[in-house]
């Protein structure tokens, strides 16, 4: 097992973090604004383009066999999930492999 010390690193950490959630909202932004943009142009707004959209990128509706809204809601949390955390590993990864030059 490794031992690490972050030591002075937090700095460097707090910044593969900050951009790793920058990177990881502006996906999900994305996302869901597409999916928003696909309802309005089906004649939606308000809370029904919303609902239409989370359940597009849920897979459709519970009763279509699809996993519905709540599924749609998982699908925008991965979309910001997975960028932020590969950008923040590899930020740090990064620092880690220049500073050891």
């Amino acid at each position: 097992m490794a031992n690490f010390d972050y030591g002075n690193d937090k700095t460097a950490i707090g910044a593969a973090v900050a951009s790793g959630a920058a990177a990881g909202v502006a996906n999900a932004g994305m996302v869901y604004t597409s999916a928003i943009a696909v309802a309005q142009a089906a004649g939606l707004s308000g809370a029904a383009a919303t609902s239409s959209a989370l359940a597009t990128l849920g897979g459709g509706a519970i009763a279509a066999g699809g996993a519905g809204v709540s599924g749609g809601v998982m699908a925008v949390a991965a979309a910001a999930a997975w960028p932020a955390a590969a950008v923040a590993v590899l930020g740090y990864g990064g620092y880690k492999l220049w500073k050891s030059f």
